[in-house]
């Protein structure tokens, strides 16, 4: 699965398992978000502009997670 697929199921997972632990640690991994407990829409929006920019290897990884 090419990059940019890779980013789009990371994002479906996230925005739409926002409670998960899962989803907080990839908050917290890609945009230093540690203080709040829930996801909110500003988050997911935070999310689609930084997960680009990260390393292939982290995109890699979270992917692996999530699926």
């Amino acid at each position: 699965m090419d990059r940019k697929e890779q980013i789009k199921e990371i994002l479906y997972y996230v925005d739409n398992h926002r409670d998960s632990h899962l989803s907080r640690n990839v908050c917290a991994r890609i945009l230093g978000e540690t203080e709040r407990p829930t996801i909110n829409d500003e988050m997911i929006r935070e999310l689609k502009i930084k997960l680009p920019n990260a390393k292939q290897e982290e995109i890699q990884a979270i992917f692996n997670a999530v699926h």
